[in-house]
This record gives C-alpha cells, sequence and structure tokens, in this order.
C-alpha cells in the first residue's frame, strides 16, 4: 500500500502515537513478527494462546519501524522506536483496513466466499483478470477477521483490481468482512455443511453467507449459483444487479458439459451470449469446473476479456493440497487434496474417484471432518458408504471421527480397511500397502495433517521420470 505517516497510522487506528516522529512513514504491517519486514509496523495482538506483546523486543531487532500496543511495555523491554496505543489491537487492526480501503479509489473491488473452492476460485478469478489488469489478491487462505485487514495493507498502490476471499466462523463475520471490503462484486460459490459445530443447520450457515448480498451497496453486482437453492434465497437479500451462473437453464453463463477426472485436468463447456466456450483445466475434479464457471461469471461482471481471462486460467496449476497430482513409480497416482475437507467435498473427490478407471486400485486416505457438530457420526457414516459406491478397495481411515466411516465401508463391501489414530501413524503404514496401478487419494480436515501421507508417499515412492 502506499506509505503512510505514523500520525495518519494513529488516526486509521483510532490510536494514540504514543512516541516516535509523526511524519515517519510505513508501508508494511503484519502480526507475526518472523514476516515483519525492516521499517514496517508490528500489531502486537493479544489471542487466547499468544500475546503480541511479548514479542515487541523481536519486532525491534527485525527493525520495525513501529508498534500498535494495547499497554505500554513493560520498563525495561526492548520495543520498538513508535508506539500507538489503541484499545483494541483487533479492532484496530480491521479498522485500518478500512482506512486503506476507503483511501485506494478508483479500483475494482471483489469479495468471494462459501463453504467450498474460495481459495481455488480466488487463484483462478485473480489469474484471469490479470490479463488485463494489475491484480492483487488475498495471499494464501488470509480470508478472516486477521487476514482480510492484513490482504489490504498489503494491496500495491498501482493494483487496479483486487480480489479478497471472507471466510467465517460465526454470525456477523462476512458482513463485517464485506462492509471492511465494500465490494463492487460479491461472488458466494455454494453452501455446504461446514462449520456446522458453530450452526444450527445448513439454513443458517447460509444465512450466515448471504450477509455479503445484504451488506452489499445497491450498485453492486451479485454473482449468484442459480444451482443451489441456498444461494439463490440469500440472493434475494441484494436489490442490485446480478450474474447467474449453473447448469439451470436460465443462467447468464450455464454449464453445458464437463470432463470429470483427476488427470490431466478437468474440461468444461459453457454457453454465454450464445457462445459456447471451451476450457481445458489443469485442475482436476468437477467442483474444479464449477469453480472456474464462478470465476469465468465474475470475469463478465467487471467487464473484462472473457477469452482473455479463460487463457490465462487454463494455465493455472493446482496448489499443495488442493488437487495436486503426483506420479509415483510403478503406474502409482496421488491426488493430494489434503488441505481441508467437508461432506461435499468428499462426496465430489469420490465421484471423480468413482468414475477414474486407474491401471490398479481406488484407494482412498480419509482424515476426519472437523467442525460438523452433532452430525459428524451421520456424515462420516455416509462418507463411508460413499466410498464403498465409488469403488474404493483400499480405504485408510485416519481420526478418530474416521473409524465410523471405516466400519460403515467395511460393512459396504471394501474389502481392506485400515484405521489409524493419526495421520503421522497411517504415513508410516501406507506404503506397504499398495500395489502398481494405485490411483490413491488423500482427504481431510486441515487440524488432521494429512500432509504428512502426502509426504510420506512422494518420498518413500519417488516421483515417476
Amino acid at each position: 500500500m502506499p506509505e503512510i505517516s505514523l500520525s495518519e497510522l494513529a488516526q486509521a487506528t483510532g490510536g494514540e502515537l504514543l512516541r516516535g516522529d509523526p511524519g515517519t512513514r510505513v508501508g508494511t504491517f503484519e502480526i507475526d513478527t518472523r514476516r515483519l519486514k525492516r521499517g514496517g509496523v508490528f500489531f502486537a495482538l493479544e489471542g487466547k494462546h499468544q500475546d503480541g506483546h511479548k514479542f515487541l523486543g523481536d519486532a525491534a531487532e527485525r527493525g520495525a519501524a513501529g508498534a500498535v500496543v494495547e499497554r505500554v511495555p513493560d520498563e525495561g523491554q526492548r520495543s520498538p522506536e513508535a508506539l500507538v496505543r489503541v484499545d483494541d489491537g483487533v479492532e484496530a487492526l480491521g479498522s485500518c483496513g478500512r482506512w486503506v480501503r476507503r483511501s485506494l479509489k478508483k479500483k475494482k473491488w471483489i469479495a468471494v466466499t462459501g463453504s467450498n473452492g474460495k481459495t481455488t476460485t480466488k487463484e483462478l478469478l485473480a489469474e484471469g483478470l490479470a490479463a488485463g489488469s494489475r491484480v492483487h489478491r488475498t495471499p494464501g487462505n488470509f480470508n478472516n477477521h486477521l487476514g482480510v485487514p492484513l490482504s489490504l495493507l498489503a494491496c500495491p498502490a498501482d493494483a487496479e483490481t483486487i480480489v479478497l476471499e471472507l471466510g467465517m466462523s460465526g454470525h456477523g463475520e462476512i458482513a463485517r468482512l464485506t462492509e471492511m471490503v465494500d465490494p463492487d462484486i460479491g461472488l458466494l460459490t455454494n453452501v455446504r455443511a461446514a462449520h456446522l459445530e458453530a450452526f444450527d443447520s445448513l439454513d443458517d450457515i447460509a444465512a450466515a453467507k448471504g450477509e455479503m448480498f445484504a451488506v452489499m451497496r445497491d450498485k453492486a453486482t451479485a454473482v449468484v449459483n442459480l444451482d443451489d437453492p441456498h444461494v439463490r434465497i440469500q440472493a434475494a437479500r441484494h436489490a442490485g444487479p446480478r450474474v447467474t451462473f449453473g447448469q439451470h437453464p436460465t443462467c447468464d453463463l450455464r454449464m453445458e458439459d464437463l470432463q470429470n477426472r483427476f488427470h490431466p485436468g478437468t474440461n468444461l463447456i459453457f454457453r454465454h451470449s450464445d457462445q459456447s466456450y471451451r476450457v481445458r483445466l489443469r485442475i482436476g475434479g468437477a467442483h474444479t469446473a464449477f469453480n472456474a464457471l464462478a470465476a469465468a461469471a465474475v470475469v463478465i461482471a467487471a467487464g473484462a476479456d472473457l477469452m482473455q481471462a479463460l487463457e490465462r486460467m487454463e494455465r493455472v496449476e493446482a496448489g499443495a493440497g488442493r488437487g495436486r497430482v503426483h506420479h509415483l513409480r510403478d503406474r502409482m497416482m496421488l491426488v493430494d487434496d489434503s488441505y481441508n475437507s467437508s461432506p461435499s467435498a468428499m462426496a465430489s473427490v469420490l465421484e471423480t474417484l468413482r468414475i477414474s478407471e486407474p491401471p490398479g486400485r481406488r484407494v482412498l486416505v480419509m482424515g476426519d471432518m472437523l467442525e460438523l457438530g452433532r452430525m459428524e457420526g451421520a456424515l462420516h457414516r455416509e462418507a463411508g458408504k460413499r466410498a464403498a459406491a465409488a469403488g474404493v478397495q483400499l480405504l485408510f481411515a485416519v481420526g478418530p471421527l474416521s473409524r465410523a466411516a471405516a466400519e460403515t465401508a467395511r460393512r459396504a463391501g471394501v474389502p481392506e480397511v485400515h484405521h489409524h489414530q493419526d495421520s503421522a501413524r497411517a504415513a508410516e503404514s501406507i506404503v506397504e500397502f499398495l500395489k502398481e496401478g494405485d490411483l490413491i487419494v488423500v482427504k481431510g480436515s486441515r487440524g488432521m495433517r494429512m500432509e504428512r501421507v502426502v509426504h510420506a508417499l512422494v518420498e518413500q515412492c519417488g516421483e515417476a521420470a
């Protein structure tokens, strides 16, 4: 972002400059001293598990020009030269993000939220729009109440289009983030069973996701998934223009066909304004095809060149844990979808696995799906049934919740089932059970650390030449 003075920083955060030259200018901001750049500002946040004030000395050693604090450092404690005191560090960070958004005018602001596919859709969209615009995007999945303001604070002054991902853990969060970003275009990819631990029902999740449509300016454009009934209902909360996508015959961008596979990536054909477009993606799965369709709908809403955008989207590679394919020795193929999981995401991956025809067996390494509340048992048993229906011949279930999936899958006819309490133990033993030509899919919630299994397989089996 453009550099601002310390006096402006105090104004932006609603704080008081305790010490330091008011005219000193700063341009980078962090909440983690490990990422802090020399001359930047450190926000010393107090959290449940960590107190940022303990790292003021680290910030000073790394050359921070200043720090935003809730309390004055103890006598003798080293700290950056400049200090801005605020009542609440998290609120101050959000206020600073809003200040940046108001100061960066004449740009196209795009917000992406949804239960599944936010990050992949954001990456496809940002890459597509980069064909004709300087784009700033959410780094990684910095999509919560801390990540969004940090993404705003990292926005280059010369960016023309900003694509930001919005996540949530409870009611009101999407509304606050939408108000902060004030998007010109808002996309809700879908509503699925995720974070049920914090919500009463799927309708409750939909209402929380739909806060984006309720908060957006009337002149902003809503991008709506017409195939998802919950999204359709929530879209009614926005009175302004809309662009629609899906398989429904009335969609502005209508899916006509897709080739669902892991490798070399899914193909899709969609129609817009009486013209058909074919997209050959490097990322597999039907869910990715719909992510790309959603991204294309935002491109239309932004008034960008669709053909140029689609050409750029075709270059996007799968990220680690997000469908990346590894070709291993003995004709084995490993699909690394380990970053996260939910019942709907698991079902989508299993459908792609079902229609795949590997030379060997279909193998699923399934970690617990977390944050499902009182539905966790039923949803894991359902996953076990789906694994059997998908023709899985070897199931490695990982975690206490996945024991229910393992037992159900065994009863439903999966011939070989193993259960491990954690991914470290699964990683130690899985290789000895694999055979030539196996297609192995690894998936589980972030907290299960299923990437351990992926790393073990790549290390022990080796990538094919």
